[in-house]
């Protein structure tokens, strides 16, 4: 399997979205389109990648979340990591979205 990951877009979480949070630091969140060609297969599936990046006092954390395989369509891969890059959605809470959306019948396929 060849699994190809293309940046989507990135947002940052700013004073008002948390003022905590900027008290403390700069948030940055990224969205990337996962690709994988399955071998003896004439089709591709479509994961999501979302990465935070927390800057605080010159320390740097990042976390990530990593779905493979949960979309069928790349339109579908596209409107879903709008959807996320638009209500600056984060690792932790990813895979609850798309469960939700899966269990809405949105081309998401979350088990």
């Amino acid at each position: 399997m060849e699994i190809i990951k293309e940046f989507y877009g990135g947002a940052s979480i700013n004073s008002n979205d948390a003022e905590y949070i900027m008290k403390k630091g700069k948030v940055e969140l990224k969205y990337y389109k996962i690709i994988s060609n399955l071998v003896g297969k004439k089709h591709k599936k479509y994961g999501i990648e979302v990465v935070k990046k927390c800057i605080n006092d010159n320390i740097i954390s990042e976390e990530k979340k990593e779905i493979f395989n949960c979309i069928e369509k790349e339109e579908t891969a596209d409107r879903v990591l709008e959807l996320l890059k638009t209500n600056k959605v984060s690792p932790i809470n990813v895979v609850d979205i798309l469960e939700d959306m899966s269990s809405k019948k949105n081309g998401v396929m979350i088990k």
